[in-house]
């Protein structure tokens, strides 16, 4: 990785950005055939709200991360007012107008009431509900062992 890169990746603090602005510039930044579905993405949200907070934001910011230092490489020559007037007014456009953006926000939103409330529960996905009763009666076997002894 070269200096210059290492140099804007401690500049871009986007672990400070609201979920909303981040969710923005990641779609502004999504590509037609990018290897991630957002929509697919945020209709999971509803099997698995956890995603929200345990992996959606890591992969947006370093998505938006890495398209932001691509978008600053290619305009190399524009002055950096310009740049941030551009981006802004792209990200503007899409809080407004994007009906993407506004229904998808909606579930993110709502997945985040859901998570930061005291009386819900996440279920277990299927896959940790199969592990913990593979390993579980393992556990408990090993502590009354230790407690024999």
């Amino acid at each position: 990785m070269t200096n210059n890169v290492r140099q804007l990746k401690q500049k871009l603090p986007i672990e400070r950005l609201s979920l909303d602005v981040l969710f923005a510039l990641r779609l502004l930044f999504d590509k037609k055939k990018d290897i991630t579905d957002l929509e697919q993405d945020i209709a999971d949200l509803k099997h698995f709200p956890e995603r929200v907070s345990d992996s959606y934001r890591a992969e947006w910011e370093a998505y938006v991360r890495r398209e932001i230092i691509a978008y600053l490489r290619q305009n190399n020559h524009t002055a950096p007012s310009d740049l941030i007037d551009k981006v802004l007014g792209d990200v503007d456009y899409i809080k407004q107008h994007d009906s993407r953006y506004q229904d998808m926000l909606v579930v993110i939103e709502q997945t985040q009431q859901i998570m930061a409330s005291q009386n819900t529960r996440v279920f277990p996905t299927p896959w940790r509900q199969q592990i913990t009763s593979l390993m579980l009666p393992a556990i408990v076997a090993g502590d009354s062992a230790d407690e024999d002894h």
